[in-house]
């Protein structure tokens, strides 16, 4: 959606071409008078800047806040991180995997974060195969414990036994491939000291001798995770870039426009129970005068750490706003530069402060999202802030006895803003015909503001717009009207204002056609 300087330019088509609307009262005079002028009232009307923004549909994207003051407010996407990735480095290591059984105890090639510590790790799902060949002429029997995964609360044991060896053809072998041990409600718990998880395997003889399995291993295969306990490393978790289009100077030729309490908001909801702090790559408003400049402050340069939720508090999600304002940023000098856009890079550092004592928690649910909001109130100057913008006209509705005309306008202003104007007429081609005034000229006269730069007074001006006929007979094949308005704030920008919703401007529109007969 459009936002731009919509409102300012729909307050001057409306002066300027609702005279337009009526003009089809002029099919109605006798047309048995010859060189005749006709007066008509053209326009009574109070238009506000809320009726403005109404009529060009951008409510959408902005809001009204108690005072009044209108926010422009600009979104980014969210840049978003779930547990995926540091649950699915665990299941990589051990997902699919033959695992040797290569001594009596071994420990199995759990991959984590580097100098990651995890307590306690829950499994929703996966299967245990296991197998092991018997070379001894003796029935065996080899059970497998794994002393740190717990199945209600008793670490897991499997037993599988064969038949002696005879000595000829291969080995016999025991494999639960075909009825694979379900891991789904089973869980680490790994012993203080560790990093983890082992698994051990006794073999008796028949005889009651203890021994060695000829080979022996077990697979891993479908796993996922449902929660994670621990201290989970320094780790950068990479969030993404994206970039704010801010389209409020798509129209923007030459000027200034200070925002005098711009804002720039992180908006963090985090699950996360680990200590999380962010990174900001880059966050740089690009202007209208081609420059590139970076937002410094405080949050920027030591990064925001998120609040998250205790070992008590699972399943909960923490949502915090982060606020940059003139107050601890340069925000009000880069986005008061004419911003264009904004481009931001923002990432996640786990465990930021390495501090091991500090034990958290993910679940298969955790997320973190960063969402940037841009707000951009309707307070501040204007030193003649140059826009333009296209409209259609059509003058043929006038019919051809019409050959001259002159327009009074009279505009009451309530709001704080000067609006000088230009405009020039084009043909079908776009080639210039005449221009609408013989320079710039001031329509509207803004009103004086007080110390909290709200008008106080409604403020007069009287405009006259004549066209004789040889100006007339130029503009009749008119298509369309370039309109190019200078906005000037009250006090020649040297005061901050606000413009509130309900402000607005009365006009008064009269028109002196000159008509022939035909």
């Amino acid at each position: 959606m459009t936002q731009r300087l919509t409102l300012f330019a729909a307050l001057v088509a409306t002066l300027l071409l609702t005279s337009c609307q009526d003009f089809d009262d002029l099919s109605n005079i006798d047309s048995a008078n010859y060189d005749a002028a006709y007066a008509l009232p053209i326009v009574q009307s109070r238009l506000s800047i809320r009726d403005a923004l109404e009529s060009t549909g951008d409510l959408a994207a902005l809001y009204i806040d108690d005072e009044g003051v209108i926010h422009f407010e600009y979104r980014g996407d969210i840049i978003a991180q779930n547990s995926d990735t540091l649950f699915a480095r665990i299941n990589e290591s051990l997902n699919g995997q033959l695992i040797p059984l290569i001594a009596q105890r071994i420990g199995l090639p759990l991959k984590t974060a580097e100098g990651a510590e995890f307590d306690r790790l829950k499994i929703k799902q996966g299967q245990l195969v296991w197998a092991f060949q018997n070379a001894h002429p003796e029935p065996v029997t080899v059970t497998l414990t794994f002393p740190d995964l717990y199945k209600d609360g008793v670490p897991l044991q499997l037993t599988g036994s064969t038949a002696g060896y005879d000595g000829e053809g291969a080995l016999l072998t025991y494999s639960n491939l075909f009825n694979p041990y379900n891991l789904a409600g089973t869980e680490i718990v790994t012993a203080e000291g560790t990093d983890s998880i082992y698994v051990e395997y006794e073999l008796i003889r028949e005889g009651g001798q203890e021994d060695t399995v000829a080979f022996g291993g077990i697979t891993l295969s479908d796993l996922a995770f449902s929660y994670m306990e621990g201290y989970f490393g320094t780790e950068v978790q990479a969030g993404g870039r994206d970039t704010i289009i801010i389209d409020f100077f798509d129209d923007w030729v030459k000027g200034d426009i200070y925002f005098a309490d711009p804002t720039v908001t992180f908006r963090v909801e985090n699950s996360f129970g680990i200590p999380t702090r962010s990174r900001v790559n880059l966050f740089n408003v690009f202007t209208v005068r081609d420059e590139t400049l970076p937002l410094e402050g405080e949050l920027i340069d030591n990064g925001i750490d998120f609040v998250y939720p205790g070992l008590d508090e699972v399943g909960e999600t923490f949502v915090e706003r982060y606020v940059f304002n003139k107050d601890n940023s340069n925000i009000d000098e880069i986005l008061g530069a004419g911003p264009l856009a904004i481009d931001y890079d923002v990432d996640a550092i786990t465990h930021p402060d390495s501090n091991r004592s500090i034990r958290g928690f993910l679940t298969d649910s955790s997320y973190y999202q960063v969402d940037v909001e841009v707000d951009l109130p309707l307070y501040g100057n204007a030193i003649d802030f140059l826009a333009q913008d296209t409209l259609a006209l059509s003058l043929g509705e006038l019919g051809q006895e019409v050959y001259k005309a002159e327009f009074k306008m009279v505009t009451q202003n309530e709001l704080p803003l000067n609006v000088s104007i230009q405009g020039y007429f084009l043909d079908e081609q776009g080639m210039v015909l005449d221009s609408l005034f013989q320079g710039e000229q001031l329509i509207m006269e803004g009103a004086a503001a007080d110390d909290n730069g709200i008008s106080t007074e409604v403020a007069e001006k009287i405009t006259f717009i004549d066209y004789p006929e040889e100006r007339f007979a130029r503009i009749r094949p008119s298509a369309s009207i370039n309109i190019v308005a200078t906005f000037t704030t009250t006090g020649e920008g040297a005061q901050n204002v606000k413009l509130l919703a309900e402000q607005g401007v009365d006009v008064k529109i009269g028109a002196i056609f000159g008509r022939r007969s035909e």
